[in-house]
């Protein structure tokens, strides 16, 4: 009984270990190649195995997209989660500032939620799609309740909206500020100034609008603060 535990330890451990290199090879195909002109055939040879052996984890690419951004927001949250529980940031500053200190070198996760809703509209089985939404919905609220305890003027149910309302703004000035080689040369021009976008500054322009609105909803509404 002990060579047979021994025996599927092992091969979980090399499925594992097999998965993890297709998200490794993946991440650096879709960091060089871009999403679109990435093809299945491309992340197994990266990835060191044969093109079928990636079929039998992912059914496509969407699919290993899909792994890759719920790890990225996974490892993101959990550090969020760590900060907020060690060191509870008493303002509105505080807390924006653990936000954006948290996002510091995570290209990654923002190229991939700046990908996230045209992905899940392709090629994407509703199993996939499902666990997907299940996943990040249970992280959400875990991490929602958190923030719901540091800003304490946020009533039950808003630390979830706070942080799909985060998910907006990377989204949309991730986009803004990476813009495509053409724009960024057109973006160069003296009179174009207004329109560069500076991803950190924007987020804390817009995140200190959101805070202080919920606050002021709060206080309106007659809720202790």
């Amino acid at each position: 009984m002990s060579g047979l535990i021994a025996r599927r330890a092992t091969n979980e451990t090399q499925k594992e270990a097999k998965r993890d290199a297709i998200l490794i090879g993946a991440r650096a195909v879709f960091s060089e190649t871009g999403f679109w002109d990435t093809s299945m055939a491309m992340i197994a040879k990266r990835s060191g195995l044969a093109k079928g052996t990636v079929y039998l984890y992912f059914n496509s690419k969407e699919e290993i997209f899909l792994s890759l951004t719920s790890d990225e927001i996974e490892t993101w949250l959990d550090l969020v989660d760590r900060q907020l529980l060690e060191n509870g940031p008493s303002d509105i500053d505080e807390f924006i500032n653990l936000l954006l200190v948290s996002m510091e070198g995570r290209d990654s996760l923002v190229r991939l939620l700046t990908l996230l809703h045209l992905v899940l509209e392709n090629n994407v089985t509703y199993e996939a799609a499902l666990n997907f939404k299940q996943n990040l919905g249970r992280r959400t609220l875990y991490t929602g309740s958190l923030v719901e305890n540091a800003l304490q003027f946020l009533q039950p149910g808003h630390g979830v909206s706070l942080l799909l309302n985060i998910h907006c703004l990377v989204v949309g000035w991730g986009q803004m500020s990476n813009p495509a080689p053409v724009l960024k040369e057109v973006l160069e021009r003296p009179e174009m100034a207004p329109f560069r976008v500076d991803f950190k500054e924007s987020i804390r322009v817009s995140l200190t609008a959101l805070l202080y609105g919920y606050k002021h909803q709060n206080r309106s509404s007659g809720l202790s603060l």
